[in-house]
Order: structure tokens, then sequence, then C-alpha cells
């Protein structure tokens, strides 16, 4: 059989790739995922007791980012473990609560969000392999999202409506597999981005359950309003994707998330390892009333995205012929064969990145680092490339020799 990747190759570039490269991204661009429908965290994911799951690398105790604070305090008292605030928080601070990264358990969550073992996720997995699974929790909208990392009776009460009435009408109609590359696909050539926009692929999805969704519901409202709806859904295909990168020798990108304080990567090759630095603000436009100072450093898993070939890197991964394009090809140097009106190229090559060449970027959302008010912004995030020297490091010696494209 024909590398299935082969055909997607620029064949004008003029470096080489490296052959378990090419082997990890044959494997991502074979990857079909599909929505398979919507369970409670627990009976998707090996959390062990009392665990919350958060954005990026393992959190440092004694440097938690205020909005992951606030959101898992919201988690505890969600899952009814404290019976108020403080002593959620107190539960917290003495460890009786555990933090996680979700990307370590194969989950995906935005921003500052949590996800906890009575929380509905929504399960991606690839339509031609059961074993390689992916969830992510639900999108809550706008005003009161958990991901926001605010906390409030209100983020608490939207947080169980979500849970609750919304997660149980989703569990009954997204009752068949719904492909997401075919809906992501034209979404491209609509405008989107598949992360900071979002709404295309949006409108795609609900014209997709709207025969089962009813009419005028709270549950329908609320899903014509919420244009970034698709997101967590695609974040749980890009990590569906990445995975099928993980391999000896892989500099495939198949992590990367901010929590905050740090940022961290994971490479195909490196395993269950991190590779983090300090995480840096985004840098955008803020809302009036704020500065500089008040912007947390970034934060959420929706970065895999972009390092996919999405969000920020939609314009490069897309872009044909040029010096630029050239560039972009090293970076990330093959078309998924999925994308058959796009032909947008997926997955980056950390050897590449390290190299010197054209740089990752990431579109983000910035949070008030007091966690007090929530979004503040939004912009431009360029991950360090030293974690991404020290994981290409990292990686043992293989039997792989180069190979020219």
């Amino acid at each position: 059989m024909s590398d299935p990747s082969s055909a997607m190759m620029d064949r004008s570039v003029e470096t080489s790739l490296h052959a378990a490269d090419r082997a990890a991204l044959a494997r991502m661009h074979a990857v079909r995922p599909v929505w398979r429908g919507v369970a409670a965290a627990r009976d998707v994911i090996a959390l062990p007791d009392r665990t919350i799951l958060h954005a990026g690398p393992p959190v440092r105790p004694d440097a938690i980012a205020a909005p992951i604070v606030n959101s898992a305090v919201m988690a505890i008292l969600f899952e009814r473990w404290a019976a108020d605030e403080g002593a959620a928080r107190a539960m917290l601070m003495r460890g009786e609560v555990r933090l996680a990264p979700a990307q370590d358990f194969d989950a995906m969550v935005p921003l500052a969000a949590v996800l906890s073992p009575g929380m509905a996720v929504q399960i991606v997995t690839d339509a031609a392999d059961a074993t390689n699974v992916t969830c992510s929790p639900l999108n809550g909208g706008m005003a009161l999202a958990q991901r926001l990392g605010l906390c409030s009776r209100e983020v608490l009460t939207h947080l169980r409506w979500m849970n609750g009435n919304l997660a149980a009408t989703l569990e009954i109609i997204a009752d068949r597999d719904i492909p997401l590359i075919e809906i992501a696909d034209p979404a491209l050539m609509e405008g989107d981005d598949c992360h900071s926009r979002t709404s295309a692929a949006t409108r795609r999805l609900i014209e997709e359950l709207a025969p089962r969704l009813g009419g005028d519901t709270p549950e329908r409202r609320f899903l014509d309003r919420a244009s970034a709806f698709f997101l967590n859904l695609w974040m749980a295909a890009m990590k569906c994707i990445a995975k099928a990168g993980e391999g000896e020798g892989s500099s495939i990108v198949t992590a990367l998330g901010g929590n905050g304080v740090d940022c961290g990567v994971k490479l195909g090759g490196s395993g269950q390892r991190w590779f983090v630095a300090a995480a840096e603000p985004p840098e955008g436009n803020l809302l009036p009333g704020f500065q500089s100072s008040d912007r947390l450093g970034a934060i959420g898993d929706s970065a895999l995205v972009d390092a996919m070939g999405f969000g920020a890197m939609t314009a490069r991964s897309l872009l044909a012929d040029g010096a630029t394009a050239a560039e972009a090809v090293q970076l990330l140097p093959a078309a998924h064969p999925g994308f058959v009106r796009s032909r947008i190229r997926v997955g980056t090559v950390a050897r590449a990145l390290v190299s010197g060449g054209m740089p990752l970027d990431v579109v983000l959302g910035v949070l008030d680092r007091k966690g007090q008010n929530g979004r503040i912004g939004g912009g431009i995030y360029r991950p360090p490339r030293d974690p991404f020297a020290a994981a290409v490091a990292s990686l043992a010696p293989t039997t792989f020799q180069t190979q020219g494209i």
C-alpha cells in the first residue's frame, strides 16, 4: 500500500523530512475523527479519585493561576465534594483534590476550564480505530462559561444546566457518528480558522443536529447563540489526530498548552514528559480599562489546534506558493487528504521549528490574571523555542534514516 500522505507532500521542499516524522504524519493523515456522543467524564476517562483536569502542563502547587483555582472551586461544588466556596478552596489548598493535565488523559480543555468526573464530555474517536478516543467538555457559550475562570453562583448554576439539561439532550440526539473533517473543511473555505473563528463550522454542526434538536427550547436557543460550540469538539478532534503521531523518533507536536504560569509541549517520540517554559501573556488587544499588567500568561489546550495547522497558522497552512509558503511547508509539510477542498496542511514538525525557520503562533484569549474579570482581550502567543529544542534533543536515536521528500 502506498504512503497515504506521500501524494500530499510538497515535492518542491528543498529540505529533508526525518523518516520518523514522515511515518507519523502518514498515520495522522489516515485519521478521520468523528463525534461519537456524550457521556460523563468518569465513564470515558480513567480518572483517579477526586481528580480535576486542567489545561497545559502540570501546575506548580505553589503557583496555580487564579482562574484555574476558581474553576476548580466551581468543579468541587459541582461535584458536591464541599458545601461552600470556602470549604472547596480549603480542600484544594490541602491537596485533597488533585489537579492534573487534561492532555495526559487524552482530554482537551479550553482556557481556564477544568474537567471533573461528573461533567459531560463529547467523545471523539477515529472512525477507523475505535481505540483512539479523546474527549472535551461542552462549550459553555460566552457570558458564564467555565473557561473564563470566574467563581460565582451564576457560573455554578450554568455549569449544572450545561452538564444536566443540555448534556442529556445532546446524549439523546448525538446518537450517530458525525464526521468532523467534513464540517471543518468547507468551513475553512467560508473563512473559519477552526479556533478563533468557528461560526461556519458551528452552523454546519447545528444543521446536522437540527432535525432531532426540536424547536424553541432552552437548549436550541443556547446552541443557536453559541457560535463557538464547534471549538471544543475540534480540540478533541485535533488530539485524536495528534495521538496517531506518537511513535519512536517522532518530532510531531502532539501536546501543547498553557496553564497560565507555564506552557508545555510533548512530541510524538517524547512519551509522557512535558517540556516547559514560563508562559508569557499573549500580545494583542485588551478591552477598555485593562492594561498589560492585568494579563494572565498563556492558558488553554486549544494551542494544539494551532500547532496542528489551524488558528493563527491557518493562512500559512493554506499557502500554495511563494517564499512564505516554502517556509511554511518545512514546518507543516503535508496536506491532510481528508480536507479535499481546503487541502490544509496538518501537523507541525518540531525538528523544523527548532532549526530556526518559521515560528509557531497561537491565537488565544487573554484572561484577567486575578480571576475577577474573565476574558479581557485576545491576541497571539508565540511559544518559546527552548522547550521544543529540549524535546527534540531528548528523542532517542532511531533506526529511521533521514529521507528526502
